[in-house]
């Protein structure tokens, strides 16, 4: 009789282990998909964080260096909150900060002045 593996797929969510899902064969796949979609999303949001120039985080009303800290803390710390963090800034503050640069008349002027 062959002996069935289980997989498990637990996560760290505000610093509590959390088990999402436990199984066999199907589970192991769908933790894989869901570990490769977190990884570009994460790709996704941090690179365009550190692409993003500090003056169209000011004129949005934000900090740069908030949310550079915020998402490579929470990275070290393994945290899943980090997803929540990336898709909100994804969602929320990566539009505004794209109609900032959009609408900027002189971003080269504005680049030398703030140096």
């Amino acid at each position: 009789m062959a002996l069935l593996a289980t997989t498990s797929i637990v996560i760290q969510l505000l610093g509590v282990h959390l088990a999402l899902i436990t199984g066999g064969g199907a589970v192991a796949t769908a933790g894989s998909v869901l570990v490769v979609v977190v990884v570009v999303v994460l790709a996704w949001a941090f690179g365009h964080l550190v692409g993003t120039p500090a003056w169209a985080f000011a004129d949005v009303g934000r900090a740069k260096w908030h949310w550079v800290l915020a998402m490579t803390l929470l990275f070290l710390a393994t945290d899943t909150t980090i997803v929540v963090v990336a898709l909100y800034y994804l969602a929320r503050v990566r539009p505004r900060l794209n109609d900032a640069m959009r609408r900027d008349p002189a971003p080269s002027l504005r680049r030398s002045a703030t140096r």
